[in-house]
């Protein structure tokens, strides 16, 4: 199987409430992989345009940079959380890319050493 890795980065602030307490609003320079896996190439020994796919995931992400994440639709109701971020991100590309082309996984980034991924 072949595999490309796509990346994008945006900056925003998240504020979750674990167990009743608010934490703290912080920001984060937020990371994101996404890696996109098939078994064979097209005609110009591709297995998706890196370019295509980038576009992708800009727009999948454009909407959350320098803002409050909480504040985003997707996430009322619920923490604006690396995970959460990451199942939104794999949910919104996934019906983006050809049948023969699967989506592997989301892996986001909040802070340094503190990853999450979603994968299906």
């Amino acid at each position: 199987m072949y595999r490309i890795t796509v990346h994008a980065c945006f900056r925003a602030e998240h504020q979750l409430n674990i167990s009743g307490t608010l934490e703290p609003m912080h920001e984060h320079d937020w990371q994101v992989d996404a890696a996109i896996g098939g078994k064979n190439l097209d005609e110009n020994g591709l297995l998706f345009d890196f370019n295509r796919v980038k576009k992708m995931l800009d727009g999948a992400v454009g909407g959350f940079n320098d803002r409050k994440l909480e504040d985003c639709p997707i996430f009322r109701g619920k923490n604006a959380s690396a995970e959460n971020v990451a199942e939104y991100i794999y949910g919104t590309l996934k019906p983006q890319l050809p049948a023969d082309l699967r989506l592997l996984y989301v892996e986001v980034q909040e802070a340094a050493g503190c990853k999450a991924r979603y994968e299906s």
